[in-house]
Order: structure tokens, then C-alpha cells, then sequence
């Protein structure tokens, strides 16, 4: 071969090489974690935070090169299973699921816990958390005392109160919530939403920032002990889904996928019978509202043109997924692993 050819070849090989070492890799990295997780927030594209159960939360602040975990116990010795979390202005929050129901929180960045609520009826059930703004959030709770729990606190979760039942809908028999992936509570502006499931499956709806509540049917299905809505999200006030299906029949793809154009006061059903089965986890794109991303035990699916269609990313399962602000990166996470993958992924 002549010098200059192969002189050449090597030149362009070396650009090549360069390129690929300064490109980020496609491929997902994954880690084990001492938990099964069902919450994550990702508040910036190298601050991870999740919480799980058996008391453990953890955090990277690197984007995954090194993770803290800690195991937090509660006042009276127990470790609480976490399945909810929320970042507030200068905090970031962990809700346990039951009775005796806790919550704590803790700085941004740190990992101490500060307890800031505690229930000890045995019929308290915490399923899900969001904020309205850097002070006023909500916690999500299954029906005692007559309506279904709904908590608010407009001190960045110092003191929590219960919303009074006579300005909640009346629940129906047996109407619950699903503690599946923290996304059957969602906010947008002043307005949020809250989701329930079992034998009926309906949306509360807030315009006072959680004060009130007015429930809305969907046509989703609902009759069953875990049918409903298990997640939703919102692009805005007025564009939103939610998806769920039948827990125990999770290849059913019909009636398991809702869309509402005007804040979820109607819903129509999406891609009958050609999306994914079940699923307890779906979130909208932060960037580009059309592109949807819907997980569960099941498997992983993405949607570009609003939930109309679907493609399939992975076989895998995982309990929730959370894309990173810039829309760049999509965490993933489940039993006692976390995943991160850069986007958009490469469906099959």
C-alpha cells in the first residue's frame, strides 16, 4: 500500500476514534440499588434523587459516576416504604405508603431527615406527592374518615393539613389510589389533578391551588380491584393523559389509555386496542409534548405523535420513569435498580 494511502487511512481512523471518545455513549448504565424504587426526581441532568423501600433513599450529583444511600428510621424504629417524593423550594420530600403513615424531608442536597408528618391510623395510606409551587404541595391518600386523604401544606412541607371532606367529592365504594409510580398526582400552574382506581376510576380536579376539589368520570377501565388509572401527565392546564389498565390482565391494551384536551373535565380513550397493556407509569417529554413515555413491570414504550401510536424500547421492566429537564437523559427505575439512558432511545 503507498505511504500516503495508508498515512491516510490512519489520519481519518484517528478523527474516527477521537469522535467516538469524546461522543456519550448510547448505551444505558444501570446500577443496583439496596430497594425496589417507584419514585425518582431528576432536578437537573446530574441530580438524581429516589427514594425506596425499607426506608432507603439515595442520591448522585455527578450525573451516576458515585450515588449516596442511606437508610432513614422513623421516630418510633420503623423504616418506612417510601413510594412518593416531590422537591419543594429548598427541600426535597419522601412519603411512606402506610399506616403508621410518615413523611420527612431534607435539604436539596442533603441526606438527613427532618419528620414533618405522622399518622398512626390503620387505615392511612399515602400514594402519591406533588407541588403546586416552591411552597404549596399535595399528598395523596385512599379514602378514611369519609372522603379520600388529600394533605396540604403551604410551608414547603413544615406543617401539613387535611383538606376537610365537605370540600372533597364524596367517594364511591370501594374508589382508592394506586401507590405505583408516583404519578397519580400532578400539577400544573394552579390547577392539579388527582387520580383514583379500584372499582371506579375518576379525576379530581383543583382550581384553587388543592383548597377544592370536583370529580370527573373517564372512560377508562375501572370495576376491578386494581383497574384504573395508575399515572398521569400534563403538558399544560388543558393537555393531559392517564393510563393504567387492569393489574392483573397486563397484555389488555384496551381502555387503558385516556387523553384530555380541556383540564380533564372529558376523556377520550387513545390507541385501543394497538398501544402497550397495562402500564403504571407514563410522562410527557419536557421539551417536545407529543413524544410520551409509558413503563411497568411489562415493559417500555414511547409515543411521538401524542399517545396515538407506539413503539416498543425494551422488554425490560421497570416501576417509573423520569426524563432529565434538558430532555437529553430518561432514568428508569425498579426492583432494587436504576437505569439511565440517553434520548431519544432506539426502539425496536
Amino acid at each position: 500500500m503507498p505511504l500516503f494511502n495508508r498515512s491516510r487511512i490512519l489520519f481519518l481512523a484517528a478523527i474516527v476514534m477521537g469522535v467516538l471518545a469524546c461522543s456519550p455513549p448510547n448505551e444505558p448504565r444501570q446500577w443496583r440499588l439496596p430497594c425496589s424504587v417507584r419514585t425518582l426526581d431528576v432536578l437537573t441532568p446530574l441530580h438524581v434523587r429516589y427514594a425506596g423501600s425499607n426506608g432507603w433513599v439515595g442520591q448522585t450529583l455527578d450525573g451516576g459516576q458515585t450515588w449516596e444511600h442511606l437508610q432513614w428510621t422513623a421516630p418510633d424504629g420503623s423504616h418506612p416504604s417510601f413510594r412518593a417524593s416531590g422537591v419543594s423550594r429548598s427541600h426535597w420530600h419522601a412519603v411512606g405508603i402506610a399506616s403508621p403513615s410518615w413523611m420527612a424531608r431534607t435539604t436539596l442536597t442533603g441526606l438527613q431527615p427532618e419528620w414533618t408528618f405522622h399518622d398512626t391510623s390503620s387505615a392511612m395510606f399515602l400514594d402519591a406527592m406533588a407541588w403546586i409551587d416552591e411552597e404549596t404541595g399535595i399528598v395523596l391518600g385512599d379514602n378514611t374518615k369519609g372522603c379520600m386523604t388529600l394533605l396540604r401544606s403551604t410551608n414547603e412541607g413544615g406543617h401539613w393539613q387535611r383538606i376537610p371532606c365537605e370540600d372533597l367529592p364524596k367517594p364511591r365504594p370501594n374508589e382508592a389510589a394506586f401507590a405505583a409510580s408516583n404519578g397519580n398526582l400532578c400539577a400544573k400552574g394552579d390547577t392539579a389533578w388527582a387520580f383514583t382506581g379500584g372499582a371506579s376510576s375518576r379525576v379530581f380536579r383543583s382550581l384553587d391551588r388543592g383548597a377544592s376539589w370536583t370529580a370527573y368520570d373517564m372512560p377508562i377501565v375501572q370495576g376491578g380491584t386494581m383497574t384504573g388509572a395508575f399515572s398521569a401527565t400534563f403538558a399544560d392546564a388543558h393537555l393531559g393523559w392517564a393510563m393504567g389498565g387492569d393489574w392483573s390482565r397486563p397484555d389488555d391494551n384496551n381502555g387503558n389509555l385516556v387523553q384530555t384536551l380541556d383540564g380533564g373535565e372529558s376523556w377520550s380513550l387513545l390507541s385501543e386496542g394497538q398501544g402497550p397493556g397495562y402500564r403504571s407509569s407514563i410522562v410527557h417529554h419536557p421539551k417536545d409534548h407529543n413524544v410520551l413515555v409509558a413503563n411497568g413491570f411489562a415493559g417500555l414504550e414511547w409515543s411521538n405523535d401524542w399517545g396515538a401510536s407506539w413503539q416498543s424500547i425494551s422488554d425490560s421492566g421497570s416501576y417509573v420513569a423520569r426524563f432529565s429537564p434538558d430532555g437529553l437523559t430518561l432514568w428508569l427505575a425498579g426492583k432494587e435498580s436504576l437505569e439511565k439512558s440517553r434520548w431519544p432511545a432506539n426502539s425496536k
